[in-house]
């Protein structure tokens, strides 16, 4: 397996903050804290309820998931924010239950954006159409042949052109949707093996003593955690292939369709002279063409105008609104848990950061959509929807950037130590580039000739003694 998935800050931060939340469980109850034995219950109660959603499978039904996430919601909301030892761990616990919330709303938000550039993709393919009938009506009405011959000669030129770009761009997207369909497989395939092997060391923990049984306990987590890992990446990529294939069908259409084209104006050429006489009756065929096509036009950007008004922007408000929950459930998590909630809240900001980050892709490509239909010369109000688009893309794509910066900022602001300290400023450093910000160049000090000549053997150095790093104030709290 390629090193994508471990440098994946999607991956890593929701696995970190999943795994966080249930040690941190784990461990209020083995302290046996019993202030509250509702909330104790709850969090527990929380805690199976994620363990089942996570052994699931990508057949699981979302309506299951999502009554799952919502049961979580209900039984610990009422416990964060209160005073006793399991409220800080009921907070993580809501926050978490409204990450997953927003994690499948933002899938639904996904796909009304895909739809929406499905349904852009339509508009520019009639678009086309009307450019290609519109240059036909005008050659058509030219009465000498000549310059009807060049201009058609031209056109056949172009439509080739483009036959032979999207043949490209097909074999270049089928080919990719291959690789990416081979590296799905095998991840099912570890996913199930891992999973294999963590249930056969389950069934041993019945036939062992009670320390070796805990030995297995941890092995079959470590099992279980590659397993979840393995198909949340499979998950992921099935996602990028969802997003190709929509664009597949498409290429595909527009070769057919150049290729349709070519035919045609191939054919107008040989009968050209032929039909000298008739090239006032083409015209106008033409130019009814031309028109039925203006209209179609006109109802494809109705259709997705108002996709956008309504699908898209209420899918994205959706999503949007769950992470923002979820992030403000961490406030109740400030004390003995704020390093796990440290790197949930660095999971959530990265999920805020991924919606709006594809808020701005879409509406940049609705600006390049009306931007296309002024320039074809298109009736229509398109250069002030095209400005408007662009500025709710610059405004999106600066919410992006806040929001990977504070993720970035969230998780140094945890100061996990040890061996995971290296992959999570990386981690950090991938969110804050993600966010615009580029890291320090590395610069190495040079000193002069002489220095080699220094006498160090009076110096004492006392390797074994540690270096307090001063205490960092996470700047997002």
């Amino acid at each position: 397996m390629t090193n994508s998935m471990t440098n994946t800050p999607t991956t890593i931060s929701r696995t970190i903050a999943i795994a966080s939340v249930a040690s941190l469980i784990m461990i209020a109850g083995l302290t046996g804290c019993s202030e509250s034995d509702d909330t104790k219950a709850a969090v527990n109660d929380a805690n199976r309820t994620f363990s089942s959603i996570a052994a699931g499978d990508s057949t699981a039904s979302v309506t299951f998931t999502e009554a799952a996430y919502k049961e979580i919601e209900n039984s610990v909301s009422k416990y964060a924010g209160s005073e006793n030892s399991y409220a800080e761990a009921a907070a993580i616990s809501l926050s978490l239950a409204k990450l997953g919330q927003a994690s499948m709303a933002s899938q639904d938000a996904a796909k009304a954006e895909i739809a929406s550039l499905h349904k852009g993709r339509i508009v520019r393919g009639i678009i086309n159409e009307w450019l290609t009938m519109s240059a036909i009506a005008q050659a058509a009405g030219q009465f000498d042949p000549s310059d009807e011959f060049a201009e058609i000669k031209n056109l056949i030129t172009i439509r080739q052109e483009d036959a032979t770009k999207y043949t490209a761009q097909r074999n270049e997207i089928d080919s990719r949707i291959a690789d990416l369909d081979a590296q799905i497989a095998d991840l099912r395939t570890k996913s199930a093996d891992e999973r294999n092997t963590s249930g056969g060391l389950e069934l041993q923990m019945a036939r062992v003593s009670a320390t070796r049984a805990a030995e297995i306990v941890v092995r079959v987590r470590e099992h279980t955690l590659r397993a979840d890992g393995y198909a949340l990446e499979a998950v992921r990529i099935e996602g990028v292939v969802g997003q190709l294939r929509p664009g597949a069908r498409e290429i595909s259409l527009n070769v057919e369709k150049a290729k349709s084209q070519i035919e045609l104006l191939k054919a107008s050429k040989i009968e050209l002279f032929a039909r000298q006489a008739a090239n006032q009756e083409d015209a106008q065929q033409a130019q009814a063409a031309a028109t039925a096509a203006t209209k179609r036009i006109k109802n494809a950007v109705g259709d997705f105008t108002q996709h956008r008004n309504s699908e898209v922007e209420s899918a994205n408000e959706t999503a949007i609104s769950l992470v923002r929950a979820s992030i403000a459930a961490l406030r109740d998590a400030n004390k003995v848990t704020k390093q796990v909630a440290s790197l949930s809240k660095s999971s959530a900001q990265q999920t805020l950061a991924e919606c709006y980050a594809r808020q701005a892709a879409g509406y940049a490509e609705a600006a390049i959509l009306y931007n296309g239909l002024a320039e074809a010369g298109i009736p229509g109000d398109w250069v002030a929807l095209a400005q408007t688009a662009a500025n709710n893309q610059v405004q999106t794509k600066q919410d992006a950037d806040e929001a990977y910066q504070s993720a970035a900022s969230s998780l140094r602001g945890a100061r996990v130590k040890g061996a995971e300290a290296d992959r999570i400023e990386a981690t950090a450093v991938r969110l804050d580039q993600l966010g615009g910000i580029e890291p320090e160049p590395e610069y190495e000090e040079t000193y002069d000739d002489d220095t080699d000549d220094m006498d160090y053997e009076d110096e004492e150095f006392d390797d074994d003694e540690p270096v307090e790093d001063e205490p960092i104030e996470d700047p997002d709290g």
